[in-house]
């Protein structure tokens, strides 16, 4: 095990953790952060911010199925849309990834050392 001296320590790298690292970093603390996954948390990497985008995803698909349905008093007709599931979920990945990107980045310009894996309170003081 590899040990690391800091004068502060912040399990997590989700919302809260992330901001009070780049925070600390920014005043001139010496911050390890410490994440097992990605950064961000839980709303930007499977929450959140993945849902919305696919949500958005089905809402255009929805928006174009109508324009197909041949109702356009202008006379404009669409054949119905199909969906590449695939192309849909890359385009979601690709979102979670620059903003993870600019997480990384921010806590990088910050000057917080970012530990990947897992940490733990021994006991009330360390």
């Amino acid at each position: 095990m590899k040990e690391i001296s800091c004068k502060l320590l912040v399990i997590g790298a989700g919302p809260g953790g992330y901001v009070c690292a780049i925070r600390a970093g920014q005043l001139g603390v010496d911050t390890v952060i410490v994440e097992s996954g990605k950064p961000g948390g839980t709303c930007l990497n499977v929450g959140c911010i993945p849902s919305k985008a696919l949500i958005h995803a089905a809402e255009e698909f929805e928006r174009v199925s109508h324009m197909a349905s041949g109702k356009s008093p202008l006379g404009i007709s669409l054949t119905a849309p199909t969906l590449d599931l695939a192309k849909t979920i890359a385009w979601k990945d690709g979102i979670v990834s620059r903003l993870n990107s600019g997480v990384a980045g921010l806590l990088k310009k910050a000057g917080v050392k970012t530990v990947h894996g897992w940490a733990s309170f021994r006991d009330g003081k360390t």
